[in-house]
């Protein structure tokens, strides 16, 4: 809601201020900016939630047949147009939305309709969440690496899943740059799932070539996984092969090169320990009986041994040697691991009834006390969105007040509000943002219906494309009231609209 609010105040809701338009507010709509674009869509938006349900999905197909990017506005559609788009709308609404959708759930809702090309809509949407991506990894790999919208982290958190199958569709995404560990991870948990005979099959599906990830500081970093993993499946026997090519990444041995190439770079202290973290944090598989032979050698940096000795699987005697230099006293009790830190507990959305207290209606402005007063300014001046469009007219502020006043009601006011644009988006954004749902007693609540209605009685009996498409051009910068734009729309004739 607030980022709904926030673009109708930064798209000038009901502004027509710089804008060159005709009699009858038609401008070129390729002539609008990116901005203007998305601002008109909001309004369009916003004017669907008003727009009966039913007829919702093909108001909104004749918009996305003039504007294909009818739903980038920078945020989701409110509700009530996904769940149309859902439920009613056809293949071209659906994968229209999906390129952009930035809810998980709803994400997921169009990846249950298990359309081929909603799918490619969603593998293209940048703001695809990481199990909605993993979902459609499963489903088709080979559409998903060649997906327009690539996340590096999604990846490598692919990768390194516990779970084979997405390992298996991750290790054929040869994208990006990742860590030797990452990729040497995935081929590991696919072999312990399948088996060689998996490893030679996923082998046979990677491409040629190429090097997949890059060294990242590791002393191996020019060594292609892959290539070492094809070369051992070509081996009669490559069970030893792939073990040796795990190791080199994987091992112990791997990891205590790498925290000396971290120690060795220079970098101060606290930047020495927090890379030392990170590497700490990829799959290596630690031999603690070799870390102790190497710090009792006195060939592990002391930064390194600190931070291997806060490792969470780092035996108490493993710990003794890591912080003294020597074996641990037989007889001597081991001290207690070192407390690691408490992981912060997730986030949870408190379940809430809130209903907004009651506040005064405020001023009414130049609507004046009087319900005579109000009728004239409204048949007489245009609406402005809040004071700073212009301090001296009418804004949704004074005109909120003079309905929770109850000097007008919602149908009295309703036809006259001008510009049409400002009347649709105010009720529109705040019933689809769920707001006025929790104050259902408001003045605002009841023009919401009224409005509504509006739209309804013009609907009535059906409407052409071609009288849904004229909105598009139209409804942004129309200057006249809601009723005046309806009736001008049902009295050209379909051959002359846009």
């Amino acid at each position: 809601m607030r980022e709904a609010g926030a673009a109708g105040r930064a798209g000038g809701v009901g502004t027509v201020s710089g804008v060159p338009e005709g009699r009858s507010g038609v401008r070129a709509y390729e002539e609008l900016t990116p901005h203007q674009l998305m601002t008109n869509r909001f309004h369009l938006a916003c004017l669907a939630v008003l727009v009966p349900y039913h007829q919702r999905p093909a108001a909104l197909d004749a918009w996305l047949a003039v504007d294909p990017s009818l739903f980038f506005m920078g945020f989701d559609p409110p509700a009530p147009v996904t769940e149309a788009v859902l439920r009613l709308g056809g293949t071209r609404l659906q994968t229209a939305l999906a390129r952009t959708a930035g809810s998980a759930d709803t994400q997921r809702a169009l990846a249950g309709l298990g359309v081929r090309g909603i799918d490619a809509a969603l593998l293209d949407n940048h703001r695809l969440s990481y199990e909605t991506r993993c979902l459609l990894q499963l489903r088709d790999p080979a559409a998903a690496a060649a997906g327009a919208a690539y996340h590096p982290d999604h990846h490598r958190r692919a990768l390194c899943s516990a779970d084979p199958d997405l390992a298996a569709a991750a290790l054929l995404d040869r994208r990006g740059e990742h860590p030797p560990t990452a990729r040497a991870a995935a081929w590991e948990t696919v072999r312990t799932a399948g088996g060689t005979a998996r490893v030679r099959e996923l082998v046979a599906l990677l491409p040629g070539g190429g090097d997949p990830g890059g060294g990242d500081g590791d002393a191996c970093g020019d060594c292609d996984v892959d290539a070492g993993v094809r070369a051992a499946c070509a081996e009669a026997d490559p069970g030893p092969y792939l073990d040796s090519a795990a190791e080199l990444r994987l091992g112990t041995g791997a990891l205590l090169r790498r925290l000396g190439a971290v120690h060795r770079a220079g970098a101060t202290p606290p930047e020495v320990r927090r890379t030392m973290r990170s590497v700490l944090r990829e799959p290596y598989r630690i031999d603690w009986r070799l870390v102790s032979a190497a710090r009792l050698g006195h060939r592990l940096p002391r930064t390194a041994a600190e931070v291997l000795r806060s490792h969470p699987d780092c035996p108490p005697e493993v710990a003794v040697v890591l912080r003294t230099g020597r074996p641990a006293v037989p007889g001597r009790p081991l001290p207690p691991p070192d407390p690691g830190p408490e992981a912060p507990p997730p986030y949870r959305q408190p379940e809430s009834h809130w209903v907004p207290p009651w506040q005064p209606p405020g001023d009414t402005g130049p609507f004046g006390g009087t319900a005579e007063s109000a009728l004239r300014v409204l048949r007489t001046t245009a609406v402005v969105h809040d004071a700073h469009r212009d301090p001296h007219a009418p804004h949704l502020g004074h005109l909120s007040a003079v309905l929770e006043h109850g000097r007008l009601s919602a149908s009295e006011a309703a036809p006259l509000i001008r510009p049409a644009s400002l009347l649709t988006s105010w009720v529109g954004q705040q019933s689809g943002w769920a707001d006025v749902s929790r104050a259902p007693w408001s003045g605002r609540s009841a023009l919401h219906v009224e409005t509504a209605a509006l739209v309804a009685r013009w609907c009535a009996g059906g409407v052409p494309a071609e009288r849904w498409a004229a909105f598009v051009p139209r409804l942004w910068h129309y200057p006249g009231t809601l009723p005046e734009l309806l009736a001008e729309l049902s009295a050209v004739p379909d051959r002359h609209l846009p």
